[in-house]
């Protein structure tokens, strides 16, 4: 049992009291200038859903710019996220039940009583776009030391709280802490208590001290086991409290010094019992070179509010207060927010302190660089003065610019070193590194958001280490080393640690293919055919995203659009279009998700905000198609594979609990669910992927006892399936198995569980999985029969499935489901639920090119208009087999003409888009053909720069039509240049089989498509500013499958708008509608019938738009047949509609009252 003293010297230069704030170290004038969501964030005991609510709202009408306050939201949100009640309070309750849970956890690791065979995946190293350079981007380290004695031995701490060695110098790194549990004691911070602080002791590499939490870790084997041997009981709602400095004697080992937010504790026998030396929080600690019983410690002066530097000559048992000359401050406005010291063994004498915080109001979070040469005794401010203001000259050395309107973290990002073979070299760092070659007189940028060239190199410094003349900084992307004090390129020395810090997580079908957006280091991906372990670094910040189209394979994040992934780490990334930006969150249970139709891959559906939209062009463009009530979220998404109009959503208000939403006609009508009681202000589902009325619920909060709830009759009732094996865990993903017993996994916040109908409980799924790992996804990859964990923090890891599946489940999927050409290509693929060895594929195809293959792909075309049956039979290795069968439809092309004003809804309906970039045509709802309406279609190249990509979208034509007797194709443009050197281009081409091969009729490019005078801000034409632009496409007259293609070619320069597209001489469809077709009554009471009347019966298809063009329902019937609207429950209002005939089309406005 260890003992802790708290032995309080009171002496006249060391005043104070501990400190117990929740609050981090904030200036006073940051506090004051911060918005409403970031004061409740850092009050006493804020509502975490009221912050995230208040969060959302204030960026939904302010440019989204880093800043302390949102840098420290995602720190804040992470660490008290496991410990949220359902109304989204901190409850300590719930963090000593995890405590409990940890416990239970270590004790089945140490019994052996896990189940599962887990292995890590990586990332192991990173590279980016190319593969020839690493990425620079990789895991968020903390700490790092060396052993003086064998100093090709280094540990280094993350994050997320795990620690790696390295015996090799840092070329390789292995994990140190797999049993580290940073849980026990009950002010830990559960989930990814970063490792702030580490030392090795002097001459044994297997000793180490490490700080995490609240807690100092001890090794005596080189990481096999930890023990905690110091416990500063310092209350943690609500802030990451870490110790800050650990100092090992070398002359006696057995003396450590540890400083943090309780001061400095010493400790003389390894750790067993501690003395309190130095109250206060305290920010670093140095020996002086060669003399381990000289220490210096800077620390927070309470009674003045200002920094304070000590010295102790006694090995650190007693300090006094140094400094003549040192900082001082009466300002008000004056803040105190941390520092680093750095000396040298070139001068031993040399001091230097980087203090961070304010010496008045404007100095934006620093205050500057101080210097003794008489170790302590006496101080110069070696920049001349304190803070602001900046110049070229006195830059500001803590922010992500020179200048007081960037942004900086504060001591979370803060770090200083001097070389060890010449004391006038400084390095110091905030969010970027800057280097003094004078003694701190001046500096230049190393590397910042505006500076530097390195490559790799990461911003968001977060320790410097010189060890003899090897100098080693840790940032938020991983561990660079310097034999010149980052004078010329540092190598990247990364290779084994595999901490990224998951924030979304996607997985491929029949390729293995894996993306995820991650913490600090932007969107990760990993393909067959990479070097296993190996990713691609595609940049794109944060993002909790990452989503593959089975089909396409292409795969999606927000912040990089779509992406087509290489099968060799050298090939070209290539790009594609994303047309929506999901709801996300890094939180688990937050975020919406990209589904994708279990029998078409190109329809896409997602959730963002209070709505619910469908993309049928693999995401390029989208439309709603269900809205939730105001101040609601649509969250998790479910479609049934075997009924693949059964559809479920997760609706979350901002208040209250969450509900489900269940359509059975692909959202034509729908019905609320409601859920069971218990903690459920959110809610996870997943469907039985053979029964669309089987549904497993999750409450990621819910308390011990109502956590997961099965309901097999599609929610009308619920059986709780919970058992005490869940006590004290937090589900964050529930994922259900195909083709066993009624498997299902549930992965939390600490390891995995699996249950089927077999089992009366849960069983942990957890074999050499770290003891506590944080699951943010968990998929399943049925093509090699294994589960994919991505982890927060512990990178992405696999085990073969825990029951492997007793039969394959069979499903076609395709790239559409019909098509208007007969020479159009058919790209089917296998959705089955198969393990691929020894698999076998037996495919049928009516009245096709190919009546059978064995393929798992095939690629078929149809040879006559009409329905064509699809057969696949899919046999495993044990020669069970399963077998799924669709219906193809080829008709005849209807539209024989073009009339598209943008009226009614984007994209049109049969038209489609295609893209070699990141973007596509867009529904523009403010400008429109001289001025006549307010709608067009655009691509607003001003903020696309990728030059040389372009995008399509494309119109399909029957000009059969005998009324033709020529072919003026006419459209109206409006484009400005930006310049000579940024201009774009509009194409227009022509297919006649299916968009096999294109033609050119028309193309223009930059000023001679120009119809304005260049300009350099966001072109936005005036009624003067159109063209109209007519092509001759007679000579297509008489083809029934023409296309017509605009193409935007990018130059990064302006705007393109296109308006009102018709074909010359074809009969107008108010022409032929006037006489043919009526619509009425018009206006029409809400909830009452409307009637489509014409000459003849025919089939139709009414379809209606609310105002903005968003599809709100459509129906297939019969001309003179009453069309009820009260399934669509209208109000009273002006809608738009759209009735297509088998050769006409009508388009107007609704009035409801």
């Amino acid at each position: 049992m260890k003992k802790l003293l708290l032995f309080f010297v009171l002496l006249t230069a060391i005043v104070g009291h501990s400190q117990q704030s929740p609050q981090p170290n904030i200036s006073n004038q940051l506090y004051k200038d911060a918005p409403e969501w970031a004061k409740l964030m850092y009050s006493d005991n804020p509502n975490a859903n009221t912050v995230d609510y208040l969060y959302r709202k204030y960026y939904e009408t302010h440019a989204y710019v880093k800043s302390y306050h949102t840098q420290y939201y995602k720190r804040w949100r992470r660490a008290i996220n496991p410990f949220l009640n359902n109304e989204g309070f901190y409850d300590h309750h719930k963090k000593l039940e995890a405590a409990q849970a940890a416990r239970s956890l270590q004790n089945a690791q140490n019994a052996v009583l896990e189940s599962g065979n887990w292995s890590v995946m990586g990332p192991f190293e990173s590279y980016r776009e190319g593969g020839t350079v690493l990425s620079g981007a990789q895991t968020n380290i903390y700490s790092i030391s060396q052993c003086s004695a064998v100093p090709t031995v280094l540990y280094c701490g993350t994050e997320s709280g795990e620690i790696y060695k390295t015996t090799n110098g840092g070329n390789t790194w292995t994990n140190a802490s797999k049993t580290l549990v940073t849980t026990l004691a009950p002010q830990a911070v559960i989930a990814n208590a970063g490792v702030r602080a580490i030392a090795v002791h002097p001459t044994n590499p297997d000793i180490v001290y490490a700080g995490s939490g609240s807690e100092l870790f001890k090794t005596t084997n080189g990481g096999t086991s930890w023990s905690v041997v110091f416990d500063s009981n310092i209350p943690l709602f609500g802030y990451i409290e870490n110790p800050a400095a650990i100092f090992i004697n070398p002359s006696n080992p057995n003396i450590v010094l540890l400083a943090g937010k309780a001061g400095v504790h010493r400790t003389t026998d390894g750790g067993n019992s501690w003395v309190r030396v130095v109250v206060n929080e305290t920010y670093d600690l140095k020996a002086q070179p060669g003399n381990p019983n000289i220490l210096y410690a800077v620390r927070r002066n309470t009674a003045t509010n200002t920094h304070q530097f000590l010295k102790s000559t006694d090995g650190g048992f007693v300090w006094l207060a140094q400094g003549t000359g040192w900082y001082n401050s009466t300002d008000p406005n004056r803040s105190v927010v941390g520092a680093k010291l750095a000396v040298s063994d070139a001068n031993p004498n040399r001091i230097y302190a980087f203090l961070i915080g304010d010496s008045k109001a404007g100095d934006n979070g620093f205050i500057g660089v101080y210097r003794s040469d008489d170790a302590g005794v006496s101080w110069i401010n070696t920049m001349g003065y304190d803070g602001a203001p900046y110049t070229a000259t006195h830059p500001n050395l803590l922010n992500s610019d020179t200048s007081t309107n960037g942004f900086n973290q504060g001591f979370y990002n803060c770090a200083a070193m001097a070389s060890n073979s010449d004391a006038n070299q400084l390095l110091v760092g905030g969010i970027g590194m800057w280097r003094s070659d004078d003694g701190g007189q001046t500096f230049t940028c190393i590397y910042n958001y505006g500076c530097g060239s390195y490559n790799p190199m990461h911003v968001d410094m977060q320790e410097f280490q010189a060890f003899g003349n090897e100098y080693w900084a840790t940032t938020d992307g991983g561990i660079f080393k310097s034999n010149d004090l980052f004078a010329t390129q540092p190598e990247f020395k990364m290779n084994g640690v595999h901490g990224t810090d998951f924030w979304g997580f996607g997985s491929g079908w029949n390729r293995d293919l894996l993306v995820g957006g991650t913490f600090h280091n932007g969107v990760d991906v990993y393909s067959e055919g990479f070097p296993f372990g190996t990713f691609l670094d595609l940049g794109g910040g944060e993002p909790a995203s990452g989503y593959v189209n089975p089909g396409t394979e292409q795969i999606y994040s927000t912040n990089i659009g779509s992406r087509f992934i290489p099968t060799t780490i050298s090939g070209a990334v290539l790009n594609a279009s994303l047309g929506i930006a999901p709801t996300e969150s890094p939180w688990y249970a937050q975020s919406s998700e990209m589904e994708f139709h279990p029998s078409c891959y190109n329809y896409v559906y997602t959730g963002d905000d209070n709505q619910l939209f469908k993309s049928e062009d693999a995401g390029a463009t989208f439309n709603a198609i269900y809205t939730a009530p105001a101040n609601s979220t649509v969250l998790g998404i479910e479609i049934s594979r075997t009924n693949t109009d059964t559809m479920y959503i997760v609706v979350r208000p901002n208040s209250g609990n969450s509900y489900l939403v269940k359509t059975t006609d692909a959202w034509a009508t729908t019905n609320t669910i409601t859920l069971p009681s218990g903690n459920g202000s959110l809610a996870l589902i997943s469907l039985d992927p053979e029964n669309d009325q089987t549904i497993w619920l999750a409450y990621p909060r819910g308390s011990n006892g109502n956590k997961v709830f099965k309901s097999t009759d599609g929610g009308a009732t619920w059986n709780n399936e919970t058992s005490s094996e869940l006590n004290g865990h937090n589900i964050q993903v529930i994922t259900t198995i195909g083709g066993t017993n009624g498997g299902v996994y549930v992965a939390t916040g600490m390891s995995v569980f699996y249950k089927n109908n077999a089992m009366s409980s849960w069983t942990l799924d957890n074999a050499n999985l770290p003891t506590t790992i944080g699951a943010n996804d968990l998929r399943p990859f049925y093509r090699d029969g294994k589960i994919r964990l991505a982890s927060y923090g512990k990178g992405i890891w696999e085990s073969p499935l825990f029951e492997a599946p007793s039969k394959p489940l069979a499903k076609i999927m395709v790239d559409k489901l019909s098509a208007n050409c007969a020479g159009d290509v058919f790209y089917f693929d296998d959705y089955s639920m198969l393990n691929h060895t020894n698999a076998t594929w037996a495919w049928t195809f009516e009245n096709a090119n190919i009546a059978t293959s064995s393929l798992r792909n095939p690629q078929v075309t149809f040879n006559t208009t009409g329905t064509h049956l699809v057969t696949l039979t899919v046999t495993n290795d044990a020669g069970i087999s399963s077998t799924d069968s669709i219906t193809i439809s080829v008709e005849a092309l209807s539209n024989t003409n073009l009339e598209e004003d943008f009226e009614v809804a984007f994209i049109p309906d049969g038209w489609r888009q295609e893209s070699t970039g990141n973007y596509a045509w867009t529904y523009e709802n403010t400008v429109g053909g001289f001025g006549l309406s307010t709608n067009s279609m655009m691509v607003n190249n001003f903020v696309i720069a990728q030059q040389g990509t372009y995008c399509d979208i494309i119109a399909p034509l029957n000009m059969t039509n005998t009324n033709m007797s020529d072919a003026t194709l006419t459209f109206d443009v409006a484009y400005a240049e930006y310049s000579a050197a940024y201009s774009d281009g509009l194409e227009v081409y022509v297919s006649t089989d299916c968009g096999v091969t294109w033609t050119s009729v028309y193309s223009k490019f930059g000023d001679t498509l120009a119809t304005a005078p260049d300009t350099t801000t966001l072109f936005l034409p005036t009624a003067a500013q159109w063209r109209q632009e007519s092509v001759d496409l007679s000579s297509y007259i008489g083809n029934e499958n023409v296309q017509v293609k605009f193409r935007n070619v990018n130059g990064y320069g302006q705007a393109l708008y296109v308006d009102n597209i018709n074909l010359g001489s074809v009969l107008s469809v108010n022409e032929v509608t006037s006489e043919a077709i009526s619509f009425y009554p018009n206006p029409v009471k809400s909830n009452e019938v409307v009637f489509v009347k014409s000459t003849k019966n025919e089939d139709i298809k009414f379809s209606l738009y609310n105002i903005q063009g968003k599809l709100i329902g459509t129906i297939f019937t019969q001309t003179n047949k009453a069309i009820p609207t009260q399934q669509w429950n209208l109000s009273a209002g002006v809608y738009l509609y759209n009735i297509r005939a088998e050769d006409k089309i009508k388009k107007g406005k609704l009035m409801v009252y």
